[in-house]
């Protein structure tokens, strides 16, 4: 069976000191919900002023999982024996005794609320800063002037770096997706520039000249000739990658608008993950149709990328022997990402 963290070369296999999304906000309310974020069971909530809180998930006395409980005002009360807990993680009752044992506390965990996600930081509590998310203005969210769709989220059987490689190498679109995104057949043969910053990592392709295809007349009715269409892939962290981008009028050069496919990832465990995808664009604002035919797209992408992740990662875990693994240069961009993902870790691991 492969390791854990294949294809990294370190024995952690993600960090922890990150924002990772927990939820979209409006899953999170007066109902219990538990998530298994990063090997850990959390229960998120929301108190009755509207606070997002996220606690571990599992009742110190004997293992009882939170969400089978109830709330009582703030507090969550255990469903098993009745051991109940403030919003700060505290044990506050235990009904059959005076006073609450030592270490009966429950972990709570910070949590950021931004463009309608809510983030749980998962590492050192005094180390989570909101200044560290990613600049979700910068991609379309949380703007008057971008609209936005949030597509279901998919629980996917397969470890989270598979599906950040996925969408660093967006050649797979030509051959997963071939049935599914117009215009599609060429973005294998599109040449490929690695952009690098201190924040993020962008593999960038610019088709150019491209026929309008039926799509894109939507998205542009006016537009009748050629088109400039950047298809990048934009890392911007393990949680989150922007793919899609620009489209230009490929002989005035002007721009017509900007599509993004948010990625957001959140390790599970491991091997399994949670997938949650929002696109937002900056025109057709008055044109509902638009958000219907990305939400349709949506219901065909991920489950073609889950599927095509989770066949990998049944490979890794039938014990078989695998090839010795080869790269193109395509690849370079997720090359770089692996490297940035273990300095991550092992930086981490050295504080």
């Amino acid at each position: 069976m492969t390791s854990p963290t294949y294809p990294l070369t370190v024995d952690q296999p993600y960090p922890r000191n990150q924002w990772w999304v927990a939820a979209y906000a409006a899953e999170v309310g007066r109902d219990l919900l538990a998530r298994d974020i990063l090997g850990e069971r959390v229960l998120l909530y929301r108190t009755e002023a509207g606070e997002a809180v996220a606690l571990s998930g599992i009742c110190p006395h004997r293992a009882f999982p939170l969400e089978m409980g109830r709330l009582v005002g703030d507090h969550v009360q255990c469903g098993y024996h009745g051991f109940t807990f403030g919003a700060d993680g505290g044990c506050v009752l235990v009904p059959s005794q005076s006073g609450v044992p030592q270490k009966s506390s429950l972990r709570r965990y910070p949590v950021a609320e931004q463009g309608d996600l809510v983030w749980i930081w998962t590492g050192q509590a005094d180390l989570a800063d909101p200044a560290l998310l990613p600049d979700l203005g910068a991609v379309g969210l949380g703007r008057p002037d971008w609209a936005s769709e949030q597509h279901p989220v998919c629980e996917v059987a397969a470890r989270y770096t598979l599906l950040i490689e996925n969408l660093l190498d967006l050649s797979h679109v030509t051959f997963i997706h071939a049935a599914t995104i117009p215009g599609g057949e060429k973005v294998a043969q599109i040449p490929v520039a690695v952009i690098e910053t201190d924040h993020s990592l962008t593999v960038q392709r610019k088709g150019e000249n491209l026929p309008i295809n039926p799509l894109l007349k939507m998205q542009f009715p006016d537009q009748d000739g050629p088109v400039h269409q950047h298809f990048d892939a934009e890392y911007l962290g393990p949680a989150m990658i922007r793919t899609g981008g620009a489209v230009h009028d490929a002989v005035s050069g002007r721009r017509l608008g900007t599509s993004n496919f948010l990625h957001m990832i959140t390790p599970a465990s491991p091997t399994t993950l949670r997938y949650f995808v929002i696109t937002a664009r900056d025109f057709g604002l008055d044109n509902p149709a638009l958000g219907q035919i990305n939400l349709g797209m949506g219901t065909r992408i991920q489950p073609e990328d889950s599927a095509a992740i989770a066949a990998i990662e049944r490979v890794f875990q039938s014990g078989v022997t695998l090839p010795a693994e080869i790269s193109a240069r395509v690849d370079n961009g997720a090359l770089k990402v692996r490297r940035r993902l273990e300095a991550q870790i092992r930086a981490e691991q050295a504080a």
